[in-house]
C-alpha cells in the first residue's frame, strides 16, 4: 500500500511540474518565427525599377499609395496571371490574389488581367480572362468588380459587341475609375497572331487593339461608350476634369475630351501615341520604343525621356512622377516587362 502511494505522489508531482512547464510555455514562445517587416525600396534615386519578378510585371494602376498591377510569376507552375499590390515607392508586395484552379465541370484556366482599385480602396476591377490551357486562345473576358480582398468573388460583366463602326471588340484594357460606382476603360479587340512555317501553322501570339472608350456601371452591370469616345486608342483622365484622348484616325494628336462628347485640340506628339497620363499638369505619352514624350497645354511646352526598354502603359502618382510597364527588349511578339518610377524635370516657369 506504501509503495503504491508513493507512487500515486510521484505521478501527481510529475504532473504538476508539466502542467507548470505547460502553462509557461503558453505565455511567450521566445524562439517563434514572427513576419518580417515590409523593406523599403532598393534604392532611392530615379528613374528606379520597381519590380524585380523573374516573370512579367504588367498594367499598373496608382489609387493612393499604391500601385496595382498584373503579375505573372513562374514559381507557381501555371500559365495564369495574378492581382499584385505594391507601394508606389517600390519596397514589399503588400498582397499577391490568383484566380482559383480550374474545377472539374470548367476546365479552363483564369487569367486576372488590369487590375485598378477604386477611390475607397475597398473595390477592384479587373479583367477576368478564361481560355483552354492548350491553347492560349481566349474563350471569354469578363469585366469584374469585387472586393479587394476577395477577387473571385466579384460579379461579372460579359465584354463582347461591335463597336459603333461594327467592328467586333471582346475585351478590356487600362481600367480606371470615374467615380466609386464607375469604371472606365478601352474596349478591346483580343487578335490572335498566326505564324506559319514548314506547311504548319501554329497561334503565337496576341494583340489588343482598342475600339472605344467606354464605362461600366457597376450598380446595375451596363456598358456604354462615353460620349464623343467613339475610336479612341488612348486616353487618361484629365486633372482638371473631361479626358485626354488620342483617337485612332490621328494617332499624334491631344485631344481634350469634356464630359458632354466635345472635343479641343491641345497639341500634338512627334510619334504615334500607345498610352497617356497627365502628370504635373503635362500630359506624357508613350510613343517610340524607349522614348516618352511630354507637353504643357498650358504654356506648349514639350520634352521628352528615355527609358531602358519599350514603353507601354502609364500611370501617374501624383507630384511629377509615373510608373512605367518597360519591357526588357524589343523582341517580335514581345519580352516579360518590369514596372519603373520616373519623375519629369519641374515645369518651366512663365
Amino acid at each position: 500500500m506504501a509503495s503504491r502511494a508513493s507512487a500515486r505522489r510521484a505521478a501527481a508531482r510529475a504532473g504538476v511540474g508539466l502542467a507548470m512547464l505547460a502553462a509557461a510555455c503558453s505565455h511567450s514562445e521566445p524562439f517563434a518565427p514572427g513576419t518580417p517587416p515590409p523593406l523599403g525600396p532598393p534604392s532611392n534615386s530615379l528613374p528606379r525599377q520597381l519590380t524585380f519578378n523573374p516573370g512579367d510585371d504588367r498594367s499598373p494602376a496608382v489609387t493612393g499609395d499604391g500601385i496595382s498591377y498584373s503579375r505573372y510569376d513562374p514559381g507557381r507552375g501555371t500559365a495564369s496571371q495574378c492581382l499584385a499590390t505594391l507601394p508606389v515607392e517600390g519596397g514589399t508586395l503588400r498582397a499577391t490574389f490568383c484566380p482559383p484552379p480550374p474545377t472539374p465541370p470548367d476546365s479552363f484556366v483564369g487569367t486576372w488581367l488590369e487590375p485598378a482599385t477604386s477611390p475607397s480602396g475597398r473595390q477592384v476591377a479587373f479583367v477576368w480572362q478564361r481560355g483552354d490551357p492548350l491553347s492560349i486562345r481566349a474563350w471569354t473576358h469578363h469585366l469584374t468588380v469585387a472586393p479587394v480582398d476577395s477577387p473571385a468573388q466579384g460579379r461579372q460583366a460579359m465584354i463582347a459587341g461591335w463597336a459603333s463602326d461594327q467592328r467586333f471588340y471582346n475585351t478590356a484594357l487600362k481600367l480606371t475609375w470615374v467615380d466609386e460606382g464607375t469604371v472606365r476603360f478601352l474596349v478591346s479587340y483580343d487578335w490572335v497572331f498566326k505564324v506559319k512555317g514548314g506547311g504548319a501553322q501554329r497561334f503565337a501570339d496576341t494583340l489588343l487593339v482598342p475600339r472605344a472608350l467606354m464605362d461600366l456601371r457597376v450598380a446595375d452591370g451596363s456598358l456604354t461608350v462615353v460620349p464623343g469616345g467613339d475610336s479612341v486608342i488612348a486616353y487618361a483622365p484629365a486633372a482638371e476634369g473631361g479626358t485626354w484622348v488620342i483617337k485612332e484616325a490621328d494617332p499624334v494628336t491631344l485631344l481634350r475630351l469634356d464630359p458632354g462628347g466635345a472635343l479641343a485640340v491641345h497639341g500634338a506628339f512627334s510619334g504615334a501615341v500607345r498610352d497617356l497620363a497627365q502628370v504635373d499638369g503635362r500630359v506624357i505619352a508613350a510613343t517610340g520604343n524607349t522614348t516618352l514624350a511630354w507637353l504643357d497645354p498650358v504654356t506648349g511646352d514639350t520634352g521628352s525621356v528615355q527609358v531602358t526598354g519599350p514603353a507601354n502603359r502609364l500611370a501617374s502618382t501624383g507630384g511629377r512622377r509615373v510608373v512605367v510597364e518597360v519591357e526588357l527588349d524589343d523582341r517580335l511578339f514581345g519580352a516579360p516587362a518590369h514596372l519603373w518610377l520616373l519623375e519629369l524635370p519641374p515645369r518651366t516657369a512663365h
